[in-house]
């Protein structure tokens, strides 16, 4: 994939990710953390495909509602 169509794919997440954490250090932790529910992968490793990339998505907005995982 060309590396601005995935830029483009990228920035919305991240952007999300701002609003729903308050702020870009908070988002950009939330990013570069290794989770168990994303088998202990980072969200930002995560974005690299299209169903990474849709369920860290889902997972932002479970969140941005305070649905439990």
């Amino acid at each position: 994939m060309a590396s601005h169509l995935l830029v483009s794919r990228i920035v919305p997440v991240i952007a999300h990710a701002v609003v729903v954490f308050g702020d870009e250090h908070k988002a950009s932790h939330w990013l570069s953390t290794p989770l168990p529910l994303f088998d202990h992968r980072t969200p930002s490793e995560l974005l690299e495909t299209d169903e990474g990339l849709h369920l860290v998505e889902q997972t932002l907005t479970r969140i941005e509602h305070n649905i439990p995982s």
